[in-house]
Order: C-alpha cells, then structure tokens, then sequence
C-alpha cells in the first residue's frame, strides 16, 4: 500500500513539474516575443523622434530669428532715438512665420496601447519616453497653438500697416499706431511672453528628445 502511494505521489509530482515546466517555457516564450516586438517599438519611436528633432531644430532656428527681429523692433519702439521706420518694417517682417511644432506620437500611441511598452515594468527608457510624449509633446501643442490664434486675432502684424507702408499718408497713420500703448503692449505680450516662453519649452523638448534617442540607442542595442 505504501509503494503504491509512494508511486502515486510520484508520478503526481512529475505531472505537476511537468506542468509547471510547460508553463515556465510559454511564459518565456511569450516574454520573448514581447520582447522582440518591443525592440519594433522602439526602433519605430526612435524613427519617428528622430524626424521630429529634425523638424523642432528647424522650427526653432526660425523662431529665434523672429524673436530677435521682434525684439529689435520693441527697442525701438521703447528707444525713439533708435527708432528708424524702415528697419522697424523690415523687422516686423521678419516677426511671423508661422514655423510652430506638433510632434508625431503614432508609435509611441501604437506601444502604449497593446501595452507592451510597460509589460516588463516602468524602466527608465519608459519614464524618459513618456516625459516627450505626456508632457512636452502635450505643451508644446499648446503652445503651438496659443502663438498661433494670438498672432491672427492681435493688431501688430506687418499686414497691419498696409500694402506699401512707405508711401507718405500711410507712413504717418501707421507712426501713431507704432506708438500707441495699444500696439507696444500686444507686440510686446507676443514677442517677449509668448513667444519667449515657447522657444524655452521648445529648448527643453529638444534636449529630452536627444536625451532618450541615445537610451533608445544602447536599449535596441541590448535586446
């Protein structure tokens, strides 16, 4: 009787190794095909962030240059004595470009929801990549469009002196307007507020997407 419960207990243990072996292999398994579609996630969000630093270097290289015409023509206007009205139009020129950032995320969006980008834990490269994405992406949109509706619905645009703003009768209704407390102040909340604050976060954006593109870098690297 005892042999046959020795048998018996036996044989059920190695049924229940049996088992747990089999359930040890697909769950390797399963974590290595994750795992390998994980490495196309990154390798598509590294695709995609890499255009996008390419895009928000240039946007930026056109937004400093308008910064700084959009200040050149403030300190004239604060400044009389450095006031040149020529200048002051060809700078306003240069104020609008219409050269905003909105990011591409459709690989980031396609990894966060089969949820493989968190299966294994929230790491560091997952934290990093959701700072872009969850914050500045978000932000920068924002802001994007802030930029855009205070420059189309405000009065201060080259536009607003007229098609020629050199020809005399022109000139002196738009000198009133250049001097009004009105135009100071709007051209002043977009260039040294709005925009000041947009080419900042676009800075900052910037160096976090360079940041992951290297951890992106030694993670496919690894996998």
């Amino acid at each position: 009787m005892n042999k046959i419960l020795a048998r018996g207990g036996i044989e059920f243990l190695a049924v229940l190794l049996g088992i747990t072996m089999s359930f040890n292999v697909d769950e390797w398994k399963q974590d290595k095909e994750i795992e390998k579609r994980l490495k196309s996630d990154y390798i598509n969000i590294q695709k995609d962030l890499r255009k996008d630093i390419v895009l928000l270097k240039r946007v930026l290289a056109v937004q400093q240059e308008s910064f700084e015409s959009g200040l050149k023509a403030l300190d004239m206007i604060k400044n009389k004595e450095n006031f040149d009205y020529r200048k002051f139009i060809y700078n306003l020129s240069n104020v609008w470009n219409s050269s905003t950032f909105f990011g591409t995320s459709s690989a980031y969006d396609a990894s966060v929801s089969s949820g493989r980008l968190t299966y294994f834990g929230n790491d560091e490269i997952a934290n990093e990549i959701g700072i872009i994405y969850g914050h500045f992406y978000s932000r920068m949109d924002l802001n994007g469009e802030q930029l855009d509706s205070f420059w189309y619905s405000s009065d201060f645009g080259r536009k607003y002196f007229g098609s020629d703003p050199f020809e005399s009768d022109v000139k002196k209704a738009n000198l009133k307007k250049i001097f009004s407390n009105d135009y100071l102040g709007a051209l002043q909340t977009f260039v040294d507020e709005i925009q000041r604050f947009y080419i900042a976060k676009a800075k900052n954006a910037l160096n976090q997407m360079k940041k992951v593109d290297l951890l992106l870098n030694d993670k496919i690297k690894e996998l």
